[in-house]
């Protein structure tokens, strides 16, 4: 039977800190578009800390694509329930190395989709990141 920690999503996965978020997007970090959602990654040296994870990700909607906040609420939950479920993919990678991985999704469609579009997207991307590893 699966650990049922491995599906959780805690706090200290999720990039609160201003100065992470500058970083992201102000350096030139890799990213790749799929739609609809494009992710920014930068890879990062772990500290000795064994409470941080190996993997945080952020979650962008922009208010000009999606003028509602139910709209935007509903992107970020098929984000974040993807994300959860997949995130083994990075995790296995990284399991015993000393690297930290910042993610950032941002959504660039003009419309609601399908969970199963955007599972399938950050499924991808995961993938992606996982090789380029």
């Amino acid at each position: 039977m699966a650990n049922l920690n491995a599906y959780s999503l805690s706090k200290a996965e999720r990039i609160h800190s201003r100065i992470v978020v500058d970083r992201l997007f102000s350096s030139p970090n890799s990213s790749i578009a799929i739609y609809p959602l494009r992710t920014v990654w930068m890879i990062s040296e772990r500290t000795t800390d064994s409470s941080v994870p190996s993997v945080s990700m952020l979650i962008s909607v922009p208010k000009k694509r999606f003028h509602h906040a139910v709209d935007r609420n509903r992107v970020k939950r098929q984000v974040r329930e993807a994300f959860r479920l997949n995130k083994h993919i990075l995790n296995e990678k990284l399991h015993d190395d000393t690297r930290h991985i910042d993610i950032a999704f941002i959504c660039i469609a003009e419309h609601l989709h399908d969970s199963r579009l955007v599972h399938k997207s950050v499924v991808k991307s995961l993938m992606r990141i996982a090789d380029s590893l």
